[in-house]
């Protein structure tokens, strides 16, 4: 009886171990479906306010949360700067792009960027793009090309020759290589005053492409100047050295 007993115990013993074995592959899919699920909800709900919250030590504590799981992280963001409501996306965001993304992730970025305005902030989204540009940027030796450049006045008419003036400056800039450019262009003037600090316009070309686009500025002419000078300068994000540095002169309207 004894014997027998014993017998039962170890054939249970044995099925158990088998079925433990056999189910160890599901109960860990289970195991690892359940903390993928706990994580994400932790990323969606707790996590993603936190990056904006006024306490440097929690955002912080959130930026870490999401680095430590990017491929789940990464999507959340992402879906972040894609909808329509770019006041809510916060330098934070931003920041994650720019060491969790790639190239792709650039024109969102840079299109909300625009649409916030240069403030003290405009350092980490800049430097954001940057990274990810230079990710995946080609070693293709074609630069961008200016194609062509016009101006013209507002008012073409002056009642005297220190009457303010706004300038549209137009440009279009072609890309011939097989991969994207991020360029900065910017516009200096000579022989007048501007009544503003412009500031750098950037631009993303997609490979083989171009953008045409225009500059503003207010201007005042100097007395003895009939012309003024305009200095055109286009950089690609990330070099020192200018691609193009062009010098135009311009008549100013008077009577």
């Amino acid at each position: 009886m004894k014997t027998k007993r014993i017998l039962n115990y170890s054939f249970s013993f044995t099925v158990s171990l088998i079925m433990l074995v056999h189910s160890g592959p599901y109960i860990k899919q289970t195991v690892q479906a359940f903390f993928e699920d706990q994580v994400r909800y932790k990323l969606v709900n707790y996590w993603y306010p936190m990056l904006s919250d006024p306490s440097p030590e929690k955002r912080f504590k959130a930026a870490s949360a999401f680095l430590s799981y990017p491929e789940w992280s990464l999507p959340l963001i992402r879906k972040t700067i894609m909808k329509s409501d770019y006041k809510n996306v916060s330098w934070q965001i931003a920041m994650l792009i720019g060491m969790l993304g790639d190239s792709t992730d650039v024109p969102p970025l840079l299109k909300i960027w625009r649409k916030l305005g240069i403030n003290e902030t405009s350092p980490i989204w800049l430097g954001a793009m940057r990274r990810l540009y230079w990710k995946s940027r080609s070693s293709d030796p074609r630069t961008p090309v200016l194609k062509s450049i016009a101006f013209n006045f507002t008012d073409t008419s002056a009642d005297s020759e220190i009457d303010e003036k706004e300038l549209n400056i137009f440009f279009k800039i072609e890309n011939p290589a097989n991969s994207p450019r991020f360029i900065r262009v910017s516009v200096n003037f000579w022989r007048t005053i501007t009544d503003e600090n412009i500031p750098s316009n950037h631009f993303w070309i997609p490979a083989g492409g171009h953008i045409e686009s225009s500059i503003k500025a207010n201007i005042y002419p100097y007395f003895y100047a009939k012309k003024i000078r305009l200095d055109i300068r286009i950089w690609e994000v990330g070099v020192s050295e200018t691609i193009l540095h062009l010098n135009e002169k311009i008549l100013f309207p008077v009577k």
